[in-house]
């Protein structure tokens, strides 16, 4: 079968290529071959999952092959995984799949609506098993265009404005990264010269946290290196005050689009600030561990009092997002085993939980013709069924006991309550704030579903048609997903805990 990541990440690509040859007329034919793609590709993930090696904490399904040299730099096609980038492939795959089924209902350039989508895929899985900077820096470039396009045609009314708005935004970004990304290197390799060095984060991973360049690279050069990872990062996350090109996105993005950004490509800025900001560089990590938690309270506080004012329902979900990602920072500048989890975890939580929260807006729309949440109120009525899945997601998303979110928010909160006093002395204090934030979080979740679903009925809704067939698929399996990590999260942290008990163990030492 050769190596499951190689082809984790070329049966999209392969997708895509064959949709190209079928004549734009056969839609049906374009969306099965579309679906049939991302399944594929999900029960590989799921296979990923299964011959994965709980009790090692290095790179499994690693390959290696040399690429091409530029100047003094070696460029490899270098690819792995391990517990941090498991469980977010599966993510991928799984919202990926279900944003497509989402999906058929779409009839404007159906053919290039579902190339794009899939080209996004692979960039995507491309992001989480690339172990060489470049190679990592290509699939993350890779994620920008798909989605450029898939705001920018098939979008709302100021689907152009948000889609440039995303593209510089993320591409500043990306921009930022790839320039640390050399720096960091160029670092290195003049402190092994004449030794020949690569792009591998493995490589970097080691020169910086055991070989010569962890005492020969000066501490301000680090810091800036890291802080500059940091801002990239935190561009994709979004972390306040780069969150401006979310909204936007979100709002005017075709559901599936929405779901996948928040699903997945949020999880891009939380991946690439564990891997390589902590991974490479761990003693700035926990330098910088305060900052990282201060900004994780402001997004949290400041993302919940956002989604509170909020008139339109899709930007409510939106800027839920912001304050549900402070919960990542929060989790990781804790450098505990119970923080670093969390973060992961709610990494993942929020994926499925976002997903299903932007489905559900759409399929609403879709119906009623507005997100504007004082012109909805006695949903329940007309169609009660996807009232009713809308209100499992946003229980979900407060963190009701039983459900995914409810177990990487405590997570979380045990880490930074539980911080080393010398990495973050106002661990506890921060902690305290940011609870304050996750009553927010209750409140304006609590008071959109009072607007939206409850109440009397209303006559303009009566003939609304209830949740069809296909919109089954993506909320019964979203949802299913979200409980049972919240029932059962041993089938998360088993895959994680030996990834992260090294990470953390690098970090505090």
């Amino acid at each position: 079968m050769g190596n499951i990541l190689l082809w984790l990440i070329v049966v999209p690509l392969v997708g895509a290529l064959l949709i190209l040859t079928i004549p734009r007329e056969y839609t049906n034919v374009i969306r099965s071959l579309a679906g049939l793609t991302a399944a594929v590709a999900l029960v590989l993930s799921l296979v990923l999952w299964g011959m994965f090696d709980r009790g090692a904490a290095g790179m499994q399904f690693y390959e290696q092959l040399e690429w091409f040299t530029l100047g003094f730099m070696q460029v490899n096609f270098e690819i792995g995984a391990d517990g941090l980038s498991v469980p977010l492939i599966a993510l991928t795959t799984i919202v990926t799949l279900f944003s497509i089924v989402a999906s058929f209902t779409i009839e404007h350039r159906v053919k290039e609506f579902y190339v794009w989508t899939l080209v996004l895929l692979t960039g995507m899985l491309g992001v989480f098993v690339a172990l060489d900077m470049f190679l990592f820096f290509l699939f993350f470039e890779l994620t920008l265009i798909p989605m450029f396009f898939l705001i920018g045609i098939w979008g709302g009314k100021m689907r152009e404005y948000a889609s440039f708005k995303f593209l510089i935004y993320t591409g500043l970004g990306s921009g930022i990264m790839f320039i640390t990304f050399i720096v960091i290197y160029v670092q290195a390799a003049l402190v092994s010269f004449p030794d020949p060095m690569s792009f591998s984060i493995v490589e970097l991973t080691e020169a910086y946290t055991e070989g010569a360049a962890a005492g020969a690279v000066g501490g301000a050069m680090k810091g800036g290196m890291f802080l500059a990872l940091f801002t990239a990062f935190a561009i994709k996350l979004p972390v306040f005050p780069f969150h401006t090109w979310l909204p936007n996105a979100h709002v005017e993005a075709p559901t599936a689009a929405s779901m996948i950004l928040a699903g997945v490509l949020l999880k891009m800025g939380g991946y690439g600030l564990i891997r390589v900001g902590f991974g490479i560089m761990p003693d700035q990590a926990a330098r910088f561990a305060t900052l990282i938690a201060v900004l994780g309270v402001i997004n949290i506080i400041y993302g919940a009092l956002l989604a509170l004012v909020q008139t339109d329902l899709k930007a409510l979900v939106a800027y839920s997002s912001i304050s549900h990602m402070g919960i990542v920072l929060l989790g990781i500048a804790s450098i505990t085993e119970a923080g670093m989890q969390g973060a992961i975890f709610q990494l993942v939580s929020h994926g499925f939980i976002s997903a299903l929260l932007f489905f559900m807006v759409g399929a609403i729309y879709s119906r009623t013709k507005t997100r504007t949440i004082s012109e909805m109120g006695g949903l329940s009525h007309s169609v009660p069924v996807l009232a009713g899945f809308m209100l499992a997601a946003a229980m979900a998303s407060l963190g009701l006991p039983g459900m995914s979110g409810f177990v990487s928010e405590l997570m979380a909160f045990i880490g930074i309550f539980g911080a080393p006093a010398e990495i973050l002395p106002q661990a506890v204090t921060l902690g305290v704030i940011a609870v304050v934030g996750i009553i927010f979080t209750a409140a304006y979740l609590l008071w959109a579903m009072q607007r939206t679903t409850f109440g009397p009925p209303k006559e303009k809704y009566a003939g609304l048609v209830d949740a069809k067939p296909m919109e089954y698929v993506p909320m019964v399996g979203l949802l299913a997903f979200t409980i049972l990590i919240g029932v059962y999260p041993f089938i998360l942290s088993d895959v994680i805990n030996t990834t992260v008990i090294d990470l953390v163990s690098k970090i505090g030492g």
